[in-house]
């Protein structure tokens, strides 16, 4: 019994997020769409005589899926989110700045804290990167010579995945779901099967569902729209994507210079992501 290899358990992606204060993966784990309706008095003129009556207008709302006592906070948050005065507000992705000068909200502690979440978040938005992976990325980036904003550089290289772009098209609900499909064997790159979901693409490239693989990514899609149509709908498609839902394909357009604010439904300094993957 003792020479048995030991089996490493790995945790749950989305018991990751309990500390994050936000869901950086947007997935159906926390929270879920349900219907109620209100009540409406609406006053009409007929024959002369003003009748009134009571209508019921359908309303959606979110509400949490976890019941357990360690998540009754993190929902509660999350659901103050994502009223829609708040969920489909983009945040701006240049406009930060911090003091250098120390103070009881600015301490080495709590900027080690800030940023060791910064990167947590970034990477899990991602789908969790290998720390290796986003080491090598982030010193290339910083160390690049473009007279160019870092944060452009680092999200369209991220957003240029193969896993990224299926998951920005709505082919899968989940960054986890495409790297599923691509590893299956599912998806084309320029008429031949790319198996590696961290392929870069370039403008003009071509990306298509297999033909015999088109059934499964439809259902899916179907599903997702029966159960969370809000997913489907928000985040908007980037417009550098040239979609046929008919076929499923898709044509890589020209990234750079793009607005990335609404693919962001929670506030991260990327340059701080950057920063902190390239010292330590």
């Amino acid at each position: 019994m003792n020479n048995l290899p030991r089996i490493k358990s790995y945790k749950l992606l989305y018991k990751n997020v309990l500390r994050l204060k936000v869901n950086p993966l947007n997935n159906n784990k926390f929270l879920k769409l349900t219907e109620y309706e209100i009540p409406k008095r609406v006053s009409q003129k007929i024959n002369g005589k003003i009748i009134s009556k009571t209508i019921y207008l359908k309303r959606y709302k979110e509400i949490g899926r976890l019941n357990k006592k360690k998540w009754k906070t993190f929902i509660r948050r999350l659901e103050k989110a994502n009223h829609f005065f708040r969920k489909y507000k983009p945040y701006t992705i240049n406009n930060y700045s911090s003091t250098k000068f120390a103070s009881p909200g600015n301490s080495f502690k709590k900027r080690f804290k800030n940023d060791l979440l910064t990167k947590k978040t970034f990477n899990y938005f991602y789908g969790g990167l290998k720390r290796k992976y986003l080491k090598k990325q982030m010193t290339s980036i910083y160390n690049s010579k473009q007279i160019k904003n870092t944060q452009n550089i680092c999200i369209e290289l991220f957003e240029s995945r193969l896993d990224s772009v299926l998951k920005r098209a709505k082919f899968c609900s989940t960054i986890k779901d495409a790297r599923q499909l691509i590893t299956h064997k599912h998806v084309k790159v320029n008429k031949q099967i790319e198996t590696n979901y961290s392929c870069i693409l370039k403008q003009g490239d071509l990306i298509e569902i297999d033909t015999k693989s088109k059934k499964i990514v439809k259902t899916k899609l179907n599903n997702l729209f029966k159960e969370h149509f809000n997913k489907v709908l928000w985040t908007p498609v980037p417009n550098y994507l040239i979609i046929n839902y008919k076929t499923l394909s898709i044509i890589f357009g020209n990234i750079q210079n793009f607005n990335f604010s609404s693919l962001f439904n929670f506030q991260n300094d990327t340059n701080k992501a950057i920063d902190s993957y390239f010292r330590n």
